[in-house]
């Protein structure tokens, strides 16, 4: 059937795909304020839906296959609808979903953490149930453990979406480079959240020199999944910084925690925080998050005898706190993880994945590049070279963030056109599990080589 109001191939190939998905949008956006419900699933002119999935492969209402890059937003390590998460979660589902009560799945999950983290070896572990709400608690235990308001965090870094965190904003750097305050969180807020360019640890000391900075946090792996690249020698002289100046290191390993080794990004980089916040892989694919560190900070959770709720201590309730569910997928998970034939698999297909990239990228003669700090974490950029990547002030930041804003209109594009050839990466990011074949990969770096040639072809492309 002709589809009108595209004039691109790619679209309207996409559209005569997807009549299915189209529908299911049109009923969506009666009940969704965006039509979705996370905002990385938006898409022009309709997202697709999906109705089974099964290790690298997931199928959506119109029939169609594809290779998955988004793997469950990076929780998905092991593929999809493993075999073991998903007995141990079925077993347990018999027994009940929620036991109102303490459980010993419950104990074994936080023992394997306290051996994978290498931060929470002979420390102790909170269960959450996302990410953003480890994260609040880590800021909070940060907080009441140095009686200091202000936090430190890095532009473009993600930390979820509460007030403290979701600001991207410094009045000190140019404020048309983020835009202004976030809306709904009052300004009195923002004034306790110092945003830094990433990289710059004379910017983080000269901070820290002030006072009040309770902690610094950051995405070990680098900003937004790896996006903008965290370097090995910044690591470890914010560890320095910090301790010298007795403010808390917390890492954000929600997407690196039991991704870029075992014992995530901390273990790779031998770079030790004093808190990590985790979630995705940590649940198998299943609700949950934690909060994992030394005992001089997770004990401020302890009742004490005689306690009368005094600022030091830090209440934590949650209906859904390591709930049997989660506790037995994560389990399952992280059990295979300690075997350790997780990481050699997947951290070679993801270099395949990334030199196959590059070199079809080559071959074509456009400018971009795929990268990832994260072994198994790919991001494709176009105009973009190896020397945008290298950013530690304020002016290659912005220089970056131009680049990456120019190469978005046709990164979206590009997804098109590779959904329409059965390969769904998310965003511009393909997100791998231990579940991809050699194949999986060999026919992707295929699809993206005959989806450049027809940007090339419409005019979306140049050379």
């Amino acid at each position: 059937m002709a589809v009108r109001g595209f004039t691109s191939k790619i679209e309207m190939e996409y559209v005569e795909k997807h009549l299915k998905s189209k529908d299911l949008y049109d009923r969506a956006r009666k009940v969704f304020a965006r039509g979705v419900t996370h905002d990385s699933r938006y898409f022009e002119p309709m997202p697709i839906y999906c109705v089974r999935a099964k290790g690298s492969r997931k199928w959506d209402v119109d029939g169609n296959e594809y290779i998955d890059y988004w793997m469950g937003h990076g929780a998905l390590i092991l593929g999809h609808a493993h075999p073991a998460i998903t007995k141990a979660v079925v077993k347990q589902a018999r027994k009940g979903t929620h036991l109102g009560a303490s459980h010993e799945l419950e104990i074994q999950w936080a023992e394997k953490v306290t051996r994978l983290i290498p931060c929470a070896r002979e420390g102790l572990v909170e269960f959450t149930s996302s990410g953003t709400e480890a994260t609040m608690m880590a800021i909070r235990i940060a907080r009441a453990y140095t009686g200091r308001k202000k936090i430190v965090k890095f532009l473009s870094h993600f930390h979820g979406w509460f007030d403290y965190t979701i600001i991207d904003y410094n009045p000190d750097y140019s404020p048309p480079l983020v835009g202004d305050y976030p809306a709904g969180i009052p300004h009195e807020i923002c004034k306790y959240t110092i945003a830094l360019p990433p990289n710059d640890i004379e910017a983080v000391e000269k901070t820290v020199q002030g006072g009040d900075v309770a902690c610094v946090i950051l995405e070990p792996g680098g900003a937004s999944m790896g996006l903008i690249p965290t370097m090995k020698g910044f690591l470890e002289d914010l560890r320095r910084v910090t301790r010298d100046y007795g403010v808390i290191l917390i890492f954000d390993e929600v997407v690196t925690g039991f991704r870029d080794a075992p014992g995530g990004a901390q273990e790779r980089y031998n770079v030790i925080p004093d808190i990590s916040t985790l979630g995705k892989i940590l649940a198998g694919g299943y609700p949950g998050g934690a909060v994992a560190g030394g005992r001089e900070y997770m004990s401020l959770l302890e009742f004490r005898e005689g306690d009368r709720g005094g600022f030091r201590r830090i209440n934590h309730p949650g209906t859904f706190n390591a709930n049997p569910i989660s506790a037995a997928a994560g389990n399952a998970c992280l059990s295979l993880i300690l075997e350790g034939k997780v990481h050699p698999s997947i951290n070679r297909k993801g270099d395949m994945l990334r030199r196959g990239l590059n070199d079809v990228i080559e071959d074509a003669g456009v400018k971009a590049l795929a990268w990832g700090t994260t072994p198994s974490i790919i991001y494709v950029g176009f105009g973009i070279g190896p020397e945008d990547l290298e950013v530690s002030d304020i002016e290659s930041y912005i220089r970056f963030q131009r680049k990456i804003s120019e190469s978005r209109s046709i990164m979206r594009m590009m997804e098109k056109a590779l959904i329409n050839r059965g390969i769904h990466p998310m965003g511009s990011r393909f997100i791998l599990s231990v579940a991809h074949t050699r194949v999986d990969i060999e026919l992707t770096i295929e699809m993206f080589y005959e989806a450049l040639r027809e940007l090339r072809s419409e005019g979306i492309l140049k050379a």
